[in-house]
């Protein structure tokens, strides 16, 4: 019975996972400038990460990760000198295994309630870190309502979530010294690759799973590899033969005739 638990216990270490908390900070950029004069009730608003989010060394959520929103609230100016209105929310983020967590506006639940109930970010009260132009309460009125491209809000995980280990390259189950040998030997073989694209935000693949989004440098060991790059139902795809210690830049070129069209839709 003793060993029955022993090998319970010993497979219980072997699997566990990294658990992303409720109420994990992140900072989140918008990728596209919105006006009340084009904006539609409902559109997706394209953010990114600005700055790794970290679970003690290992980092769970990496700079340039994706994030959407949705438009919640757009009016184009009016007569009699009426400004436009214009709002969205910040709704989920894609964590290094290529899951979605979804997001609030505060550190803790308000009334136990969750961001299920869609409230855009001038309405929510959300204070911007960094604002590149004035902020849309203090626009002329009159004026259609723009939030530019840039500003930088903070947002938070609305629930907890477990990385998918096989998907966000999960730990050796080896001994920890054969694991730290095996890795200082493989450093020096890896290769900087950084991939960029048209579309800022857009997902990247290699080898058929999840790594980031555009832009980031990824750290690949030498030999062929198959790069995705794919935005809104458009892919970019090529084969890297990879050689050790090199340092590559990869320029991703969505169609954006495909991009066009879907947005349309």
């Amino acid at each position: 019975m003793n060993s029955f638990f022993l090998v319970a216990f010993s497979a219980a270490l072997a699997t566990a996972q990294t658990v992303i908390p409720d109420g994990a900070k992140l900072r989140v950029r918008l990728d596209q400038t919105l006006s009340s004069a084009t904006a539609d009730e409902g559109q997706i608003v394209e953010l990114s990460v600005t700055e790794p989010v970290k679970i003690g060394e290992r980092t769970v959520i990496p700079e340039g990760a994706r994030v959407t929103g949705t438009v919640t609230e757009a009016q184009e100016k009016r007569r009699m000198g009426r400004a436009g209105k214009l709002d969205f929310s910040l709704d989920r983020v894609r964590a290094i295994d290529g899951e979605w967590i979804p997001l609030r506006y505060t550190v803790n639940k308000k009334n136990g309630e969750s961001h299920a109930v869609r409230t855009g970010v001038i309405t929510a009260g959300v204070a911007a870190v960094f604002w590149p132009a004035a902020p849309v309460v203090l626009l002329m009125k009159g004026k259609d309502t723009t939030i530019n491209k840039g500003v930088v809000f903070d947002a938070f995980t609305d629930q907890s979530h477990s990385l998918v280990e096989s998907r966000a390259g999960g730990q050796s189950t080896g001994s920890p010294s054969s694991a730290s040998g095996d890795a200082a030997a493989s450093a020096s073989r890896l290769s900087a690759i950084t991939v960029t694209s048209n579309v800022t935000g857009a997902d990247i693949e290699v080898d058929g799973g999840y790594v980031g989004s555009t832009p980031t440098t990824l750290q690949l060991p030498p030999g062929p590899h198959q790069v995705s790059v794919k935005a809104n139902g458009a892919t970019w795809q090529r084969t890297l033969q990879v050689t050790a210690g090199s340092r590559v830049t990869v320029n991703a070129t969505v169609d954006q005739r495909r991009l066009a069209a879907d947005l349309r839709r």
